[in-house]
């Protein structure tokens, strides 16, 4: 069992984000947590196979003033069948191409076919299902030949995250530095949520599992989206649709594959 946490803001937040609660989500069983942001163009993970509060990692994020960042993805592994954890098990996942560093993060497990999927250039270093199938998706983004930029690059990356999901249960965040990609599970396994998040000036927004504080030099109001497994609060959270996708950009639901009611989406049909 595994949760997944994204965030997509209009100017960087943190000061005081954290994971902590978040992480502590059935911490007897947690076996492995990381944590993916973008300080620039570029992308930054820390991940260790080993609970939240056993991380020497952990003080230091939630007292480091220069983690900012408009965009996160977050991963917490609880122990499934397997050997001991290892670094190269735990998500995130990230490799480069086209110039752009791209983070994924997936819970559900995928069937023996998984491993019938192509690959390259890129190639996984551990034995995970997801991170063959991060590999695979690159793979097939680098074949189109080009990066995932308009309604209709969307509407085809859904066709092929539903590709995938036949395989078996398939939950997953990706992320290029620009846009964050949020796909539920076509057959409904656990869940995912989002909601619309306002933070003011001089304002901490609480979600119970989350505490984000705007960077007060980026601007008097700051405003995004968070998705996560299960709602981190108790209102204000919407459920995905059965397969959809959803691709946030600077604050925003950009596009839908399912929904024609979100402000700022765009639709559009699968390109031939």
């Amino acid at each position: 069992m595994c949760e997944l946490m994204a965030m997509s803001f209009v100017t960087p937040i943190s000061a005081d984000f954290t994971i902590r609660e978040f992480a502590a989500r059935g911490e007897e069983n947690a076996d492995g947590w990381g944590l993916g942001w973008y300080p620039d163009q570029s992308l930054a993970v820390v991940k260790e196979p080993v609970k939240w509060r056993a991380s020497g990692y952990a003080g230091f994020l939630e007292t480091y003033p220069h983690l900012l960042s408009r965009i996160y993805l977050a991963h917490v592994r609880h122990k499934t069948l397997g050997g001991e954890p290892t670094h190269a098990d735990t998500h995130p996942f990230a490799r480069e191409h086209g110039g752009r560093d791209y983070c994924f993060a997936h819970n559900g497990t995928l069937g023996p076919p998984v491993w019938s999927l192509p690959l390259g250039p890129a190639l996984p270093l551990g034995a995970t299902d997801s991170e063959h199938a991060f590999c695979y998706l690159l793979r097939e983004i680098a074949a189109r030949g080009r990066h995932l930029d308009a309604p209709g690059d969307w509407a085809w990356f859904h066709g092929t995250l539903a590709e995938v999901n036949r395989l078996g249960k398939f939950n997953c965040l990706m992320s290029d530095g620009r846009r964050v990609f949020c796909y539920h599970d076509a057959g409904g396994w656990k869940s995912l949520t989002f909601r619309k998040v306002r933070i003011r000036d001089h304002q901490d927004r609480h979600l119970g599992d989350a505490t984000m504080t705007i960077d007060l030099e980026a601007g008097p109001v700051n405003h995004g989206i968070v998705v996560a497994t299960r709602p981190l609060s108790p209102e204000g959270w919407h459920a995905f649709r059965l397969g959809e996708l959803i691709v946030l950009e600077d604050g925003q639901i950009r596009y839908s594959s399912h929904r024609r009611d979100v402000p700022h989406a765009s639709t559009g049909g699968r390109p031939r």
